[in-house]
């Protein structure tokens, strides 16, 4: 059985975002000369799908990773492990900065610059300083051994609790099977 985590904070992200995608392809489109007459349609029908993909991005902070979720047609999950990240970089843009966001850029072990390997990019997450500097804090805890014991307590009582409510339900189960074997005399202990 998967091993629940639990969730110590959650990005949230700012509801100006799907502006943010939506002037970000409008811009492309207009750079890209043969899609200029795309603009209109993408201006109208662009803002519910930029929407919906900001209503798909999560990133949620465990004890041990930073797990994030994005995409509305392709959708991709990744767990990053607290102890292989090497950075957490808060940067504008200038569409970033003429709304009033900025992005969280997340580095890991194995990624280089320039490489998109080793590299998450969360744009328009609120407060991302506060965000940053709580997932660096507890980089630093489970890096140097200081993982808190009431975090990883919890985490195996639960499961020990789990576990132990599953044998009690089989338990029962295999009873019932004994007793309905010897036709409903009692087993013998």
């Amino acid at each position: 059985m998967p091993e629940q985590q639990t969730e110590l904070a959650s990005a949230r992200f700012d509801p100006r975002l799907p502006t943010y995608f939506l002037l970000q392809v409008l811009l492309v489109f207009l750079i890209c000369v043969v899609c200029i007459p795309l603009i209109p349609i993408w201006a109208l029908l662009g803002r519910s799908f930029h929407k919906r993909q900001v209503e798909n991005l999560e990133c949620v902070l465990t004890p041990r990773a930073l797990k994030l979720k994005r995409g509305v047609l392709i959708k991709t999950q990744k767990s990053i492990p607290l102890d292989k990240i090497t950075d957490l970089a808060v940067s504008e843009g200038p569409i970033l900065r003429y709304l009033g966001l900025c992005s969280l850029s997340i580095e890991t072990a194995g990624g280089g610059q320039g490489s998109a390997m080793g590299h998450a990019h969360l744009p328009g997450v609120a407060n991302a300083e506060e965000f940053r500097d709580l997932v660096l804090e507890q980089r630093d805890a489970v890096t140097s051994g200081q993982v808190s014991a009431l975090t990883l307590g919890q985490e195996t009582a639960a499961s020990e609790s789990e576990v132990l409510v599953e044998i009690r339900d089989l338990l029962a189960k295999v009873e019932g099977h004994l007793a309905e074997r010897n036709n409903g005399r009692p087993t013998s202990e």
